[in-house]
């Protein structure tokens, strides 16, 4: 037991040391510049004093070059910190040695070397401080008693030098246990402070969920690898990977199992990384891996290997089993032509995509001349051009009428399309940039774009309280259909341009509608409400039965012009476009038949008895702005397009 007080006293001294943890090279620099500073201050200062004191050549010399000399070496970059923290050591204890000789042994001179002791600590370096108390003992336990009149000014240290050099020892001892505490508690709030630096560096690079890096930083980390000359002769790789119905486990279960899935999946894939492969994780269900001196068909195999596992593998999940898919892309990294892995990032992209479209559970490899592949980099090319133009308002309304297709009737109809204004000013259509809209979820934009434009365009053409006698067409899509902030957006821009909302019919396809069918029946409820109109587009197109025309409260039905075009050829076609007609008019329903390219497919729509037709032989379509300038509002001058039937409602 007696033994073990002594070894608790010396394991609690031992843990109340400084580490001597070696500072970072900044921090290292900057105190060993600002103490080499104060050293050249006093080997000015020394100079000085010597000079006042008018010593003798030999001890003025004796007094500064040391200084100087330690002082100078100790500047010199080329040699390791520990040398030139000793050097530096050297100088500032010689410093003091030199101002107790020139002062006579002065008592007060000797505080110098306890000042310099203090000082040095500043290198939390323990050779540099043990030199320094070595240096003060030899000063003071050798010399001050083998040649007291050196150290000492006073005749009672000249005859008890031992005793003073214990005196001094005390005074030292209190001075390095008051900077050795003060070194200690220094280290230790260096390291708290690098702990907190260290753990936001690493929330600041990898993903809270999983462990892995975030995108930011795998960005980083492709970026280095490619940017280092030693992996310029090696072969690597990117693999981007998407998770298969995971959307299933977040419905079902709730996102805690869902974060619980990834977590086990980020098992799976850890389990087949290489010492050097980086693992992040870049979106919700997306991982990156970056394959380190792995080629393409390595990097091919890892992904095929870790979809098949993947697959098979059943995660239990809050008491339920599991079952996911995994699709890939994967390319290889180009340092010459692609030195920050950008395009190959994109690449991998949009071939992990292209594995979704192909049928998902799969591995696309991009390959030169792939065309499914260049297909979605296209796609990505467009919706960067399409984001700028939305900016830059570089979007067009253009006008197409939709005339009755009895010549007696007088109403003004017709449908809003959007172009897009290329860098020369000519026009781009639709079916170029909307796809990449669709790929890249900028539909939703682009609807309120176009409600935005239409209600600026038709600002201040109506009275107020004046019921519209004309209509305009707006197409909107599916993600806007489930937005309920879209409905808030169109009634406030409707409010704050005057327009009245029996000028506006909302279109929606047909698949788009029955794909959720009860948030498209509350959306289009919601704005009938108000007073708009609403037209299902593209009828037939999805093979969908009547019953649910029959739910959807909607006023007019546009036959899809596939049906429409060879009417007056196909009897099939014809008999197609006769059934949709007569049962939409029985349900007190308009119709509106696309695709009229001639007079006589109107001659033909006119006897099947359809309401409507649009298309080339009735109207090309026309700038909105130029159309609006050409056709003034006149109240009463036009027949009104009737509303749903009180049978369909």
């Amino acid at each position: 037991m007696a033994n073990s007080v002594p070894m608790r006293w010396w394991r609690w001294l031992a843990s109340s040391l400084p580490r001597g943890n070696r500072l970072p090279e900044n921090d290292w620099e900057t105190r060993h510049r600002a103490i080499v500073a104060i050293l050249w201050l006093h080997a000015g200062g020394i100079l000085g004093y010597a000079l006042y004191q008018a010593v003798t050549p030999a001890n003025m010399v004796f007094a500064t070059v040391p200084v100087a000399l330690f002082t100078g070496v100790a500047t010199a970059s080329r040699l390791p910190r520990r040398v030139r923290a000793a050097l530096a050591t050297l100088a500032a204890l010689f410093s003091s040695t030199a101002l107790v000789q020139l002062s006579g042994g002065v008592i007060e001179a000797h505080f110098h070397f306890f000042v310099m002791v203090f000082v040095i600590t500043f290198y939390q370096d323990w050779t540099a401080f043990l030199l320094a108390i070595a240096f003060v003992v030899v000063e003071h336990a050798v010399v001050g008693v083998v040649a007291p009149h050196a150290v000492y000014n006073h005749a009672d240290a000249w005859a008890n030098p031992v005793q003073w050099a214990v005196i001094h020892a005390l005074f030292l001892s209190g001075a390095a246990a008051a900077a050795v505490v003060n070194w200690s508690l220094n280290e230790r709030a260096q390291a708290a402070e690098r702990s907190i630096a260290d753990r936001l560096a690493y929330e600041a690079s990898h993903d809270p969920l999983t462990g892995n890096l975030n995108r930011r930083e795998f960005d980083r980390q492709v970026t280095m690898l490619l940017g280092d000359p030693r992996a310029q002769s090696g072969e690597h790789a990117v693999c981007l990977m998407d998770l298969d119905q995971f959307k299933i486990v977040n419905d079902s279960s709730g996102h805690a199992a869902g974060d619980e899935v990834l977590r086990q999946v980020t098992g799976l894939i850890r389990g087949r990384l290489g010492a050097q492969d980086q693992l992040a994780r870049i979106g919700g269900d997306e991982f990156a891996v970056l394959l380190v001196d792995r080629g393409l068909a390595d990097a091919t195999a890892f992904a095929e290997d870790l979809r098949t596992i993947v697959c098979e593998h059943r995660f239990a999940v809050a008491g339920r089993l599991y079952s996911i898919g995994l699709s890939a892309g994967v390319v290889a990294l180009d340092p010459l032509n692609d030195p920050d892995g950008i395009d190959a990032l994109g690449a991998a992209d949009a071939a992990c995509y292209a594995a979704k479209e192909g049928g998902r559970n799969r591995v696309h490899v991009v390959t030169p001349n792939d065309e499914q592949f260049a297909r979605q980099q296209g796609l990505a090319h467009w919706a960067e051009r399409l984001q700028a133009a939305i900016y830059h308002d570089n979007l067009v309304l253009y006008y197409q009428p939709i005339e009755p297709t009895d010549p007696n009737r007088r109403e003004r109809y017709g449908e809003l399309l959007v172009r897009m204004r290329d860098d020369d000013g000519s026009l781009i259509s639709p079916g170029v940039f909307l796809p990449a809209a669709e790929r890249y979820n900028l539909v939703g934009t682009v609807d309120r774009w176009v409600v935005q434009a239409t209600c600026a365009a038709l600002a201040g053409r109506y009275e107020p309280g004046v019921d519209a006698s004309e209509h305009f067409s707006i197409n909107l899509s599916g993600g806007s259909l489930g937005d309920a902030s879209m409905l808030t957006f169109i009634r406030d821009q409707l409010d704050r341009n005057g327009i009245p909302p029996s000028a506006i019919c909302f279109e929606v396809t047909e698949t788009v509608a029955i794909n959720d069918l009860t948030a498209a029946i509350a959306f289009i409820t919601e704005l009938r409400t108000l007073g708009c109109r609403f037209a299902l587009d593209d009828f037939g197109s999805g093979l969908s039965s009547f019953s649910y025309l029959k739910r959807l409260p909607i006023d007019i039905v546009k036959i899809d012009g596939s049906f429409v075009r060879g009417i007056t050829t196909d009897p099939v076609d014809r008999a197609m476009v006769e059934s949709v007609n007569r049962i939409s008019q029985e349900m007190g329903l308009r119709t509106v038949a696309e695709f009229v390219e001639s007079e006589a497919i109107m001659n033909c729509l006119r006897a099947i008895g359809v309401d409507y037709g649009q298309g080339w032989a009735i109207g090309r379509p026309k700038p909105f702005d130029e159309w609006l300038a050409r056709n003034p509002f006149a109240e009463g001058s036009l027949e009104e397009l009737p509303l749903l039937s009180p049978l369909h409602q």
